[in-house]
């Protein structure tokens, strides 16, 4: 393990490296999200977390004298793979202010069972993942068995989309979106897969992160009942955008039922309609058929 932070040698190997300004970009990317999140109070004491592949800028395997630490799931998908994580305990106020201090990278054996610390911030402590771990893990997995660019998982508690899940009967997932989807045009066109929904499962869990990592193999946002949300990008600020996207229909919903008004919304003809003029988008991606509603 070293204090030197990447953009000054590569973790794991403490060799110069070309990728420098893109692992200062990464942790730019994840303080600016993770500030984000501490302003719109999604993120109360050390609520939220933060991961990235960073595979591609720090490409090299862990040094043999860095200890590994069984997983007890394997996860062949990232065997060799390098993630940069949230710290336990890390408050997103603070990664907005020093990510380097607040974050570390793992890399992962070559079977996909165990990972070391290859790089581990600059105060000289020892560094523990974020207590998700588990659902960063199977999220990353999930998203290379689908081979898409994604990288970026951010985990946050956003209030309103919170405060709407309490609602009976919103464990209907089919039901559930087609209610996003009626309120905000901007739904359909940036979340056309909808939000998955998981049953409540205890926190920090190896069962928690399974149903993580089944509910993103179809889905780039998930809600986790009682709990939190979850979204993909090919960075950190896409994976906010779909985040609060999803958050500003619920709020929606929340703001008309507070004034007495019980929302019309969108058709299923106007939703439909949506569909056909923007087409297909997921995962954070900007393309030709990826034209704002605004």
């Amino acid at each position: 393990m070293r204090d030197e932070a990447p953009d000054a040698e590569e973790p794991g190997r403490g060799k110069k490296t070309g990728g420098g300004v893109a692992f200062r970009r990464v942790l730019d990317g994840a303080a600016g999200v993770a500030r984000l999140l501490w302003e719109r109070g999604w993120a109360e004491r050390n609520a939220g977390n933060l991961s990235c592949d960073v595979t591609d800028i720090v490409p090299l395997g862990l040094a043999d004298d860095v200890p590994l630490t069984p997983l007890g799931v394997t996860y062949p998908e990232l065997a060799g793979r390098h993630l940069l994580v949230t710290g336990a305990g890390s408050r997103m106020r603070d990664v907005a202010s020093a990510p380097e201090t607040w974050c570390g990278v793992l890399g992962f054996s070559e079977d996909g069972a165990a990972y070391g610390v290859g790089w581990q911030g600059r105060d000289g402590t020892a560094f523990t993942p974020t207590s998700e771990l588990p659902s960063h893990l199977a999220i990353h997995a999930a998203l290379r068995r689908r081979g898409v660019p994604p990288r970026a998982v951010v985990h946050t508690h956003p209030t309103e989309l919170l405060a709407l899940a309490l609602e009976p009967g919103i464990g209907d997932e089919v039901r559930f979106n087609r209610l996003l989807w009626s309120l905000h045009p901007e739904m359909v066109v940036v979340v056309p897969t909808g939000v998955a929904v998981v049953p409540y499962v205890m926190p920090g869990t190896v069962e928690q992160g399974m149903a993580a990592g089944r509910a993103m193999e179809t889905h780039d946002v998930a809600l986790w009942l009682k709990h939190g949300a979850v979204a993909v990008g090919e960075d950190f600020g896409a994976a906010f955008d779909l985040l609060d996207t999803v958050n500003k229909a619920a709020r929606l919903y929340l703001l008309c039922r507070s004034a007495g008004i019980v929302p019309e919304g969108l058709s299923d003809a106007e939703v439909e309609e949506l569909r056909r003029a923007y087409g297909p988008r997921s995962l954070g991606r900007t393309g030709p058929t990826s034209r704002a509603t605004t």
